[in-house]
């Protein structure tokens, strides 16, 4: 068994497979980190609904099919653990670590978070990223985290959306995800 786990969290309709979380997880993956993708199902990764209270009871029956999985990985047993995240998989790590009641803290790789998960920043031990052009939080709320969390503040891509891209711009893109993944790897090598 690997010494060294790393959990993938998705969107509701960003899977594993998309850029951010495919080559998060290959940069772990690269490291040594055991990857376990995680699929909340597939009437979740296609739920059409976006407002915070349309993602509540969403985020909720995530949360509770996954808890089975996350306790046959034996959590405990790694020496080091990563949660790796996107969206209201934000959400579902952090109060997945909650529910798990691990007996040491595992890092959050945050991307993209709901306003959901902004609560969660005092209570966890990792970094977020954010796009100032999400619609899906504003940037006074991403502002405000990064003020209030400059430690746990990773970077914020001024007008990216929440993929964290600017449409009309690939090359600018793809050096997005070099960044988030530069982050990651000196994050977990550290």
């Amino acid at each position: 068994m690997a010494e060294k786990l790393a959990v993938l969290f998705p969107g509701v309709g960003y899977t594993c497979a998309k850029p951010l979380l495919y080559y998060t997880a290959s940069a772990a993956s690269d490291l040594g980190y055991q990857i376990e993708r995680l699929d909340y199902g597939q009437d979740i990764h296609t739920f059409k609904g976006r407002s915070q209270e349309d993602l509540l009871p969403v985020t909720e029956l995530a949360l509770k099919r996954i808890l089975p999985r996350l306790g046959d990985l034996n959590i405990p047993s790694y020496k080091e653990v990563v949660f790796i995240s996107k969206s209201i998989g934000t959400v579902i790590a952090c109060q997945a670590e909650e529910a798990l009641g691990l007996p040491r803290p595992v890092r959050h790789f945050l991307m993209t978070p709901i306003p959901a998960a902004l609560p969660y920043l005092n209570k966890v031990d990792g970094v977020f990223f954010s796009g100032t052009g999400d619609p899906y939080i504003s940037s006074q709320l991403i502002l405000k985290a990064a003020r209030d969390f400059p430690g746990k503040t990773g970077i914020l891509f001024d007008g990216c959306d929440h993929s964290l891209e600017i449409k009309g711009d690939t090359i600018g893109n793809l050096y997005n995800i070099k960044q988030i993944v530069a982050y990651l790897t000196k994050m977990l090598e550290g």
